[in-house]
Order: C-alpha cells, then structure tokens, then sequence
C-alpha cells in the first residue's frame, strides 16, 4: 500500500472517528443526557430539540377531595387575613410613631379579605392537566374577547398523548378545565365554551410522533356568547355590568356582612325573572342576570357569586339535583356562603318564584332558601358536584342549623 492510500486510509479512519464522536454528542444532547449550553448545542441548531413541556404557571401538588377542603378553605382563608394583616402593618409603619390611641383600629373579618380561597375551589380539584388549561387560558383572557384567537399549548402535553387513554384524560381536563374557570370566575360571561374546541397537529418523523395542541373555535368561527363580536362590546357591557354592580353596594345602608348577602339576594328575586324557554341568549351567565334581567338557576348564582366576590364575602356555585314539591327532579344550581365561620346555602332562583297570573305568594317564600342549614336545606337539594358531565366536585360542608 502506498503513501497516498495510506493518508486516504487515514482520512477515512479520522472522518469515521468525527462522525461517530458527533453522532454520539448529538443523541446525548437531543435525549438530555449531558446538559449542553445552547451555543453548543447541535439539537438547538438543527432547530430539533424538543421543548421543555413547561405549564404556564406552577402546578401546585394539592387537589381538593372531599376529605380536606374544609381543612383547605380554613387554612387559606387564615392565609390571606396573615396577608393582609402584614400589608396594613407595612403601609402603616410611617405612622407608627403616634400615640396607639390615635390610630384607629382596622378589624378584618375574614369575610373581607379581598383574596378568597373560594375563588378557585373548583381550580385546585382538577387534575395536572385541567389547571394547566385553566391557567392558560385565564392568562389569554383578554385576548379570548376577540372571539377569535387560539391558545396555543404547543407539546405541553406531548408525553400524555403518547401515554394509553392519554386522548381521553386530556379531553376530560379540557372538559373539566374549561368549565371550572366559568365556575370560579363568573366575571367570564362573555365565552360560549360550547363553541370552543380542542384540536391537535400531529407531525411524525418516522416513527416518531409530535402532538401540538391549541384550544380555538372551528374553522376560526366566533366562540364569543351571542350578542358579542369584539372586544370593544364586550368593554361596553363589562362597564355596565359593572355600574350595576356599584349600584347595589352603593345602596346598602347598614353595611355588615349579613345585610350584604340579604340585599343581593333580594336584589336577584325582585329585578330577575326566570326564563321558562330556555331560549334567550345569555340566561347562563351574569349578563343576562344584571342587563337583561332574564336567567335560569346558573345566571342567577353566578351574578350571587359575581357580587360576593367583590364584597369579599366567601362564596362558591353548587351545582346538584332539585326536587321540587312534585317529587320531580332536576338539574340545579345554587350557592353556599360563609359568615361566622360557618357555610350556609342560599338559593335566589327558588327564592324568585315564578307567579302565574294573579297569583299570590307569601313573603317567607321569598327568604325560604336564605341561609339554610343542611337540616333544612338538603330536604329537596342534592348536591353532586357535575358541572360537566362525568364530573363530580366537592363543596364546603353546610352548618346543620339554619343561620
């Protein structure tokens, strides 16, 4: 063999050794193996390294059962009094120096804490994936109000798709995520979710399989509630409901946390009607409650917690069975509220009873379901926790006696 196959011999042997050395750094590069900075990373510059599947916020660990929550609601509700207690005492320091009689005292009630655990008590019992919906979504909502954008989750959920039944668990947290956010935010009256979809690109490369997932509307059609097409009317009637909502704090006059609840109760009886068709537009959501004035039972208590939330006042939707004097059954959606540290149930939508005629109707109909005990309460309420299909939530547990 002569000098020239020799160097090309070499030549050979040397590319072999490189082509393997790369190969090698490359798979245990794109597998995470070995931790590579991006500069230096061949999968970053051949644009082929998979995305971290990172969630938009941190998923907490805990999911409500119905073992803990009232543990979970007491703790958070303590939480958020330490909170605010601090906050006061931060914005106060400058003051510190006056005499302590001079300073008056601020007592916080844990009704008034401005941050309430029950705002999420449908989030924190769904599954890793539900809450990354819900978080992501709730993150979009602003966007959401063009009725036509796509949230995009990209292979945030990847591994799970690849999983057995990984489509059936994702579809039941979309299902579960989407309506827990309706649930714990009342104020997002304005997406018909029935009009939302979840849709999924596959790209294979080999045998190899990348699920990339958005939520949207079909074939870019409007998942705006009807009478919404932009933004902008859904600000205008945002304002309105607001200056509703205004109204009614402004007209209360012996401010405690009781005359709230019984004035917004009172409120949703005297100026809410119940729709009997089913028909109207808006009738599930606090539009229809505090503009139209026309809901079913969900209007009625989503506008209930839509106002409690903003007094500060603990308070959560249920949803469950009514029986009504008949013995006829049917789905059924109320509130539990919390004063004095105990939880009690509070229906407006039968408390609103539909006169035909010139019928007549005493005035303790009118308060028949305000702040019920279990005792009274669960005689004709069944409580199953199935916002959605297949779904079975869990409430706070009601105080035996009437308040």
């Amino acid at each position: 063999m002569g000098k020239k196959d020799n160097l090309v011999a070499g030549i050979m042997t040397t590319l072999i050794i490189l082509i393997f050395l790369l190969t090698t750094y490359f798979c245990l590069d794109i597998f995470g193996i070995i931790d590579v900075p991006d500069n230096l990373s061949l999968a970053k510059i051949l644009g082929s390294r998979s995305e971290e599947m990172v969630a938009v916020k941190p998923i907490e660990d805990l999911i409500i059962t119905e073992e803990n929550i009232d543990e979970w609601l007491n703790e958070s509700t303590e939480m958020e009094n330490i909170e605010v207690e601090n906050n006061e005492v931060e914005n106060n320091e400058e003051i510190e120096v006056v005499e302590r009689q001079d300073i008056p005292q601020r007592d916080v009630p844990e009704e008034q804490v401005a941050e309430k655990a029950t705002s999420k008590v449908y989030y924190y019992q769904l599954d890793m994936y539900g809450k990354m919906i819900y978080d992501r979504m709730y993150d979009n909502i602003e966007n959401l109000k063009t009725g036509n954008f796509d949230v995009e989750f990209d292979t945030l959920f990847n591994d799970l798709l690849h999983e057995e039944n990984g489509e059936a668990t994702l579809e039941n947290a979309f299902q579960f995520g989407m309506n827990a956010l309706l649930f714990d935010h009342p104020e997002i009256f304005f997406l018909d979710i029935t009009k939302m979809y979840m849709s999924t690109e596959i790209t294979s490369l080999g045998p190899l399989k990348t699920y990339r997932v958005k939520i949207g509307g079909l074939d870019g059609e409007s998942y705006l509630s009807n009478s919404f097409y932009s933004k902008q009317s859904i600000d205008v009637v945002s304002e309105m409901i607001e200056t509703v909502k205004s109204n009614i704090e402004g007209s209360i006059i012996d401010d405690n946390t009781y005359n709230r609840i019984k004035f917004v109760h009172d409120y949703l009886v005297d100026t809410v009607s119940y729709d009997q068709t089913l028909s109207k537009d808006n009738i599930y959501n606090i539009y229809g409650a505090l503009i139209n004035k026309v809901a079913v039972c969900e209007g009625y208590s989503k506008a209930f917690k839509y106002i409690m939330d903003d007094f500060g006042i603990p308070c959560v939707i249920v949803c469950g069975i009514g029986q009504n004097s008949n013995g006829d059954t049917e789905s059924h959606a109320w509130n539990y509220v919390k004063i004095d540290g105990k939880w009690y149930a509070i229906d407006c939508t039968w408390d609103d009873p539909v006169i035909v005629g010139n019928g007549y109707v005493s005035n303790s109909v009118f308060t028949k379901y305000f702040l019920k005990g279990s005792n009274d309460f669960f005689k004709d309420h069944i409580e199953d926790g199935k916002i959605v299909e297949n779904s079975s939530f869990v409430y706070p547990t009601l105080s035996v006696g009437n308040y």
